[in-house]
């Protein structure tokens, strides 16, 4: 089976439709739900702290977040699978993070109840937030036609901006820049503001929903801030090194649904994508199937 994973610092999302956070506690919880049993070990995701490291390579939560979305999607014991690196990442370190999930292909883990051999056959690493170009409709493709693209894939610890032109990437940024950084600004707030004890998860929420507290919806105009500084950083960086009045911007990733209104209100030219949490895991998909099924 080829699969496209895209292994975040905020949520896990696959090709096939599954996304879960990007985070494991080997603590028991109240609930079996989200427990898997890796290399006999129990752990329950979506429970823990989110890990912020950069290099994919070496961090200790990478390979039981890929073979746990591994045996999610079913009874299969062989995969082909594409990842992604952050864009500036991927040519220094695409090779070790390759040779670093095949020298671990192999893992037995167990979910909901059934254990299995999980056999990681191919690997490929695509540069993250690229991939949502080959989730465009032929419609969108056909109104870019040879005009500049420029992605923008907002993401949990990073920003991904990469450029297009005629179908070929000229240029890529990553920006340390991410929904991380905004939640935890929120949170840090909140706590302190009303001596409370908000987790980082549950300011994706307070954010949508607003915040009851305490038996009252708290005033929650000082989010709009916050939002601001992290927005004008990435818009800043965005000015800075590229054109963005020439050819589209390419709204993607988690962190363009926060986002969205701030950057059409600035540009006219900006494109949202209609599946952001999805982009990368599907066009990691398309790009093996385009390579591995044509051998």
């Amino acid at each position: 089976m080829i699969i496209g994973i895209d292994l975040g610092n905020y949520g896990v999302s696959t090709s096939e439709g599954d996304y879960f956070l990007a985070k494991y506690s080997e603590v028991p919880n109240f609930g079996e739900k989200n427990k898997v049993i890796y290399n006999g070990d129990p752990l329950y995701l979506g429970d823990g702290e989110f890990s912020t490291d950069w290099n994919k390579s070496k961090k200790e939560t990478t390979l039981p977040l890929l073979f746990s979305a591994l045996a999610r999607e079913g009874s299969d014991t062989y995969y082909d699978v594409v990842l992604g690196l952050p864009a500036q990442q991927y040519k220094n370190n695409k090779e070790s993070f390759k040779t670093y999930i095949e020298d671990n292909k192999i893992r037995n883990i167990s979910w909901k109840g059934i254990e299995k051999e999980i056999i990681i056959t191919n690997v490929l690493v695509a540069p993250e937030g690229a991939a949502a170009y080959y989730c465009l409709s032929e419609e969108r493709k056909a109104k870019i036609g040879s005009k500049q693209l420029i992605i923008v894939d907002i993401g949990g610890r990073t920003t991904d901006i990469i450029l297009f032109q005629n179908n070929s990437i000229v240029t890529v940024k990553t920006i340390a820049v991410g929904m991380l950084n905004v939640y935890t600004d929120i949170i840090d707030t909140i706590n302190t503001e009303f001596t409370a004890d908000f987790k980082l998860e549950e300011a994706e929420d307070i954010v949508r929903n607003g915040l009851f507290y305490d038996g009252e919806s708290k005033d929650t105009s000082f989010i709009t801030p916050i939002l601001k500084k992290h927005f004008n950083s990435i818009f800043k960086d965005l000015q800075f090194n590229f054109n963005i009045n020439k050819g589209y911007v390419l709204l993607t990733g988690g962190g363009s649904l926060t986002f969205q209104r701030a950057f059409e209100n600035r540009l006219n030219n900006v494109l949202i994508s209609p599946n952001p949490l999805f982009d990368n895991a599907i066009g990691f998909k398309k790009l093996g199937e385009s390579i591995w099924q044509e051998k």
